[in-house]
């Protein structure tokens, strides 16, 4: 999914990858080079705080950011419930934080893929706190786990677009359906194939429906959009799962995420604010 994104925004602009995989990072900026991109890359972790600020850090000091895509995540069957929180809710809180203070001279449009499929299935709110304790023995603690990021994205976004609007920057989400890719491809295979038949469209989701949302929201054309979600596909809900987080309004997810940074995550460096301070 990013390497397709990157193809789309990346011509005559200077591009930087990261991803925690230093093979795919090898693959993709040899790919990309043989196609004439003008490419960067680093190895990093966005479940920790530290390395997504090198990051941010390394790409601002070549001068003002354009956009910045975070498609890092984790499906339900590619890890642990532990795993997909870290990855898919504090991967994504670490991203908006880390880059917002390079936004203060220049706008900086932000899209985040928020997961797939746009299910609302989720039963609580962010990484260690009381109300996400998975039990590690359920088989549907990986489905619980992504429900709970997909909502948790869509909040942390929403309480982040001020902050963002602050510097002169939008921060947007993105909620893919099923799409094909490798990782859409495996979760096709499983529950997640009911979804195609069950879709308005009926089809499978192709790698360029979401490159076109996100080259949207990246674009001038979205100027006066920020702090919302974009379905690329149809949304379902699964009744009676959504629960707390369903009805949690922003107020209350601002109060819930500062509870939220004294998880236990050993390395994640996290900062003790929320990116929600007052326009200076």
């Amino acid at each position: 999914m990013g390497l397709a994104i990157a193809r789309c925004l990346g011509a005559d602009r200077q591009l930087y990858l990261a991803d925690f995989s230093t093979e795919n990072l090898s693959a993709a900026r040899e790919t990309l080079t043989k196609d004439g991109y003008m490419i960067e890359t680093m190895q990093l972790d966005v479940a920790d705080y530290e390395s997504v600020r090198r990051f941010a850090h390394a790409a601002a000091s070549h001068g003002p950011i354009e956009a910045i895509i975070h498609t890092a995540g984790l499906s339900p069957s590619a890890g642990s419930a532990q795993r997909i929180l870290e990855l898919n809710v504090l991967g994504t809180s670490n991203a908006l934080d880390a880059f917002v203070e390079y936004g203060w001279s220049y706008g900086v449009g932000l899209a985040i893929r928020a997961g797939a499929p746009s299910c609302n299935s989720a039963e609580g709110p962010v990484v260690d706190h009381a109300a996400l304790k998975i039990d590690l023995a359920d088989p549907h603690g990986p489905a619980r786990a992504y429900g709970i990021s997909k909502r948790g994205n869509l909040l942390r976004v929403q309480t982040s677009a001020k902050a963002w609007g602050c510097v002169g920057g939008r921060v947007d989400s993105v909620s893919p359906g099923v799409i094909s890719t490798g990782a859409g491809r495996q979760e096709i295979e499983g529950p997640a194939g009911k979804f195609i038949d069950m879709s308005p469209v009926n089809r499978v989701g192709t790698p360029q429906d979401l490159v076109n949302a996100v080259s949207f929201l990246a674009s001038a054309e979205s100027s006066f959009i920020t702090g919302n979600d974009l379905v690329v596909g149809w949304r379902c809900r699964f009744i009676g799962t959504m629960g707390y987080l369903e009805s949690l309004r922003v107020d209350q997810y601002e109060r819930l995420h500062l509870e939220s940074r004294k998880i236990n995550i050993k390395g994640s460096g996290l900062p003790d604010k929320l990116s929600t301070a007052p326009c200076r």
